[in-house]
């Protein structure tokens, strides 16, 4: 088939998929998107990008899958284990102390791209750890956000597959977690401390006043042009001396790599 036929489909199935799903492929490397959607072409049996337009059009089960190998809801607990390592001794203890000193209990923390949930429950996990019995006396605030409401419904649950809770400590995965024999559930006590929402974060954030962001592993997908407008959003509703960590094979672009003073260059750690 001619090139220019090619892109005139794929262009097509970009604008449909947007008009389907509120997915705006523009934003992802077009690279990216081929080999995503490659891949469901495979599966439906669909020869090229008319085929599989139809084919997307006629099945509104294949909107979910799709949705799925687009965003890519692959993590674990504690992945990047010495990233939390870093989190827990050293930057959790020093927001905790620097609230308290101020006299706020508040901490707010936010997980961008949460996939199922084990981000921001390896978050909840450390801080119950790290303020014990005294855990009612801060305010806390955890929030994960993804576009896949699939995947927020599965976080939501708190079950897991031995493989995803390979990385958490022993003694966290006997205290925090129980096991039917299939999946490992989280206590209670930890479900509560984590909110999920939806959030495309194409169209914006959760606002001001952020005391830690994660985004990690999502924005190598993402334009440039995208990249840069993300760190800089992010940079703009954090608040002062906050953290932002991204994943360890990405690199901060744009006007917020001025911004930002790196704490911790292995562990891709920024503070504002």
């Amino acid at each position: 088939m001619d090139k220019r036929c090619l892109d005139k489909d794929f262009l097509a199935l970009k604008k449909d998929i947007f008009n389907i799903m509120s997915l705006d492929c523009d934003q992802y490397k077009d690279p990216y998107l081929q080999r995503r959607i490659a891949v469901r072409m495979r599966a439906t049996g669909t020869k090229d990008y008319a085929g599989y337009r139809s084919y997307l059009r006629a099945d509104p089960d294949e909107h979910r899958k799709l949705m799925a190998d687009i965003t890519i809801n692959v993590t674990q607990f504690f992945r990047d284990a010495p990233v939390f390592k870093t989190i827990e001794e050293e930057v959790l203890p020093k927001l905790i102390y620097d609230r308290f000193t101020e006299g706020n209990s508040s901490i707010r923390i936010w997980s961008a791209g949460c996939s199922t949930g084990e981000e921001p429950y390896s978050v909840a996990i450390i801080l119950r750890e790290l303020f014990g019995e005294d855990i009612g006396s801060a305010d806390l605030t955890i929030i994960g956000t993804d576009i896949d409401d699939e995947c927020l419904e599965k976080a939501r649950t708190g079950s897991y597959l031995p493989r995803q809770v390979l990385n958490v400590p022993r003694p966290y995965l006997e205290k925090y977690f129980t096991f039917d024999g299939k999946e490992y559930h989280l206590c209670d006590e930890v479900l509560e401390m984590v909110e999920f929402r939806h959030l495309d974060l194409f169209k914006g954030t959760l606002g001001k006043g952020w005391d830690m962001i994660f985004c990690r592993n999502v924005v190598i997908y993402f334009t440039k042009e995208m990249q840069e407008r993300l760190y800089l959003d992010f940079y703009n509703v954090l608040n002062r001396g906050g953290y932002f960590i991204m994943g360890n094979t990405e690199s901060l672009v744009g006007p917020a790599l001025k911004k930002f003073v790196q704490l911790k260059a292995r562990e891709r750690i920024y503070i504002k």
